[in-house]
C-alpha cells in the first residue's frame, strides 16, 4: 500500500518501519497501564462492550438513545465502524452481545434515518 518506494530511500524506510514498530509498541505498554487494561486488551474491550450494552438495557430501549439513536450511539458506532474489517471486531461480535445493536445501527445509518427526525 502506498508507494514509499518511490519516495523514500531503502535505509529510510527501514528506519521508519523498525523506529515506528517500536514507538508503537513503548505508546502500547504506555496506554495499557494508564488505562489498567488487562493482559489480554481485548477482553478489557469486551468488557467495555458489555458496559455500554447494559447501560442500553438500563434505559430499556434498543439504543441509548431509547427508540431512536443519539449521538452517544452514532459515536460509539463510528469508533466500530472504523475497525469492522479488523479481528477485533469479529472477535467482539464473537464474544459479546453486540451484534443486534451494531446491526440496528447499521440499518439507521444507511437508511439515513436521522434526516426524518429532523425534518430533511
Amino acid at each position: 500500500i502506498g508507494k514509499w518506494e518511490e519516495y523514500f530511500p531503502a535505509w529510510e524506510r527501514l528506519l521508519m518501519i523498525n523506529v515506528g514498530a517500536l514507538a508503537m509498541w513503548m505508546i502500547g505498554k504506555r496506554l495499557k497501564k494508564r488505562h489498567n487494561l488487562k493482559t489480554n486488551v481485548r477482553e478489557s474491550f469486551y468488557d467495555e462492550i458489555d458496559t455500554w450494552l447494559n447501560a442500553i438495557a438500563a434505559r430499556g430501549g434498543q439504543f441509548m438513545g431509547g427508540n431512536n439513536p443519539d449521538l452517544s450511539d452514532l459515536a460509539v458506532y463510528g469508533v466500530l465502524r472504523s475497525i469492522e474489517g479488523c479481528d477485533a471486531f469479529k472477535d467482539a461480535l464473537a464474544n459479546t452481545k453486540l451484534g443486534i445493536w451494531y446491526s440496528a445501527m447499521t440499518e439507521r445509518v444507511n437508511n439515513h434515518s436521522g434526516s426524518a427526525i429532523l425534518g430533511g
